[in-house]
């Protein structure tokens, strides 16, 4: 009980918090991978249970190569070809698809890198970085100020990001190419980023698929729907003495936050985010049991 003559509370603004997905998610249905053609499925990241295997960076260079080399030759090329775009001055490709293709083709376990963010926040910073810049030209002055409009276009897109679980490192090139370098293409760099980073997604979902696994999540590593009571009895485990339960890939999908590890298997739903290193940590402890 707070004292009569002790001041009063000061609101910790350290502590505040702001959550899109806790407002979005609840309408968001679970991903229908599950029910697709295995061949489909795979090559839009689904596996069950059965994770990747980790490999060497050997391999993982190896497909970096031709993923950023494909990723970008792609975007540009059929940039080229919309007439739409030439008109409008756009160039042959912005340069922040470079930064893109390192995170999309190489560091693929990345949140940053994940389809949500990378289309997302470009799509945010073309559009910030284009209204700012348009702000600033109608003041002379300011117009003659790109530096400071570029800095405070980078600055409004990281808030936007953040407060949208859309982090992604090259939006913040974009937007401040946008004001600085964009004023001649104007709007139409939204649909430019827009058909880039999509183009860029497509390539991904093929390459890095074919030994690695991409995306992580299409959303949030959280479940998008709530567990049903027989899932969550279903993948608990057994009492001493009776034989362990076998979990289906669909009732695994469906349990939030929960791996099983019995001997000689490892059961990892995807709702549940796990890097290649760690999935060979469980799988080396299954061993052991």
């Amino acid at each position: 009980m707070q004292s009569q003559h002790s001041p009063p509370r000061r609101p910790d603004f350290s502590r505040w918090h702001v959550d899109i997905d806790d407002v979005l998610n609840p309408y968001l249905p679970a991903p229908p991978w599950r029910w697709l053609p295995r061949p489909v499925s795979h090559f839009l990241g689904y596996r069950g249970h059965h994770p990747p295997r980790a490999l060497g960076n050997v391999v993982i260079a190896f497909w970096s190569l031709i993923g950023a080399f494909c990723g970008v030759l792609v975007v540009a090329e059929v940039s080229l070809h919309v007439s739409s775009f030439q008109q409008h001055n756009a160039p042959v490709i912005i340069a922040s698809f470079g930064a893109a293709a390192v995170l999309e083709f190489c560091a693929i376990d990345s949140p940053f890198a994940q389809p949500r963010n990378a289309v997302l926040s470009q799509v945010f910073a073309s559009a910030i970085g284009i209204g700012i810049g348009r702000l600033f030209a109608l003041n002379p002055q300011a117009h003659a100020m790109p530096e400071i409009g570029g800095a405070l276009a980078c600055a409004l897109t990281i808030v936007v990001m953040v407060f949208t679980n859309t982090v992604h490192p090259p939006a913040g090139a974009t937007a401040l190419l946008a004001v600085t370098e964009g004023y001649d293409i104007g709007w139409w760099l939204i649909p430019v980023m827009l058909l880039g980073t999509v183009l860029m997604q497509a390539v991904a979902l093929v390459l890095n698929n074919i030994q690695r696994r991409y995306p992580v999540y299409w959303w949030t590593p959280h479940p998008l729907s709530p567990p049903e009571r027989h899932d969550l009895d279903s993948a608990r485990p057994s009492k001493e003495g009776e034989p362990a339960p076998t979990a289906s890939e669909d009732q695994l999908f469906d349990v939030p936050a929960q791996v099983i590890v019995q001997e000689g298997n490892v059961y990892v739903p995807d709702n549940i985010w796990v890097s290649a290193e760690e999935m060979e940590m469980l799988q080396r402890i299954s061993e052991r049991m």
